[in-house]
């Protein structure tokens, strides 16, 4: 199928056209394996490209200046890029943390800001006690699912450990508006 009728046929709410865009799933797959990802990351990326073009096609943005392929694997490349960054400042944020609570140093670019806003996120964390210093921690920096969560600290379900992140996270904020006011008195 060429591209013209591939658009043609999107455009006339032909799902035929979609189906066939499908054959480009494997290159895509084998890019998002080959830089640091799974065939799931593949899948749900390649699921939202396709929803891109369609969304392109459908309302005109989209110009044939390439091939339907290629545009595609651009989206592609670009997303996965994006998460990557978004992965990497995660795992450097929370390698700081908890580098922060050793007692180590951090090397971070803004290494001052940094180092007071994880000092002042310690302590939050230290006065909240337990079983929020933990709850957060494996919520937030160790991005645990709810379910695992409950497992691990034995809540009844993820309903119940939702509702506790919440509680603990309304009582971190007060205790942290409060220092605020404290230090500006």
């Amino acid at each position: 199928m060429k591209d013209k009728e591939i658009i043609e046929r999107l455009k006339t709410g032909d799902e035929s056209g979609l189906k066939y865009l499908y054959q480009y799933q494997n290159k895509i797959t084998a890019y998002v394996i080959k830089n640091n990802g799974n065939e799931a990351d593949a899948k749900d990326l390649f699921q939202d490209a396709i929803i891109v073009f369609y969304k392109n096609v459908m309302s005109g943005n989209y110009q044939q200046k390439s091939k339907i392929s290629t545009y595609l694997f651009s989206i592609c490349q670009r997303q996965w890029l994006n998460q990557l960054n978004r992965r990497k400042s995660k795992v450097q944020t929370t390698s700081d943390f908890i580098k922060y609570e050793k007692g180590e140093q951090t090397e971070s670019r803004d290494e001052s800001s940094n180092e007071g806003l994880l000092s002042y996120i310690v302590k939050a964390l230290k006065e909240l006690g337990e079983p929020c210093k933990s709850l957060l921690e494996a919520s937030i920096y160790l991005q645990m699912s709810m379910k695992d969560i409950a497992q691990k600290y034995n809540y009844k379900n993820a309903h119940s450990v939702r509702q506790q992140k919440l509680r603990c996270l309304k009582r971190l904020r007060g205790g942290m508006d409060n220092r605020i006011i404290q230090q500006l008195s």
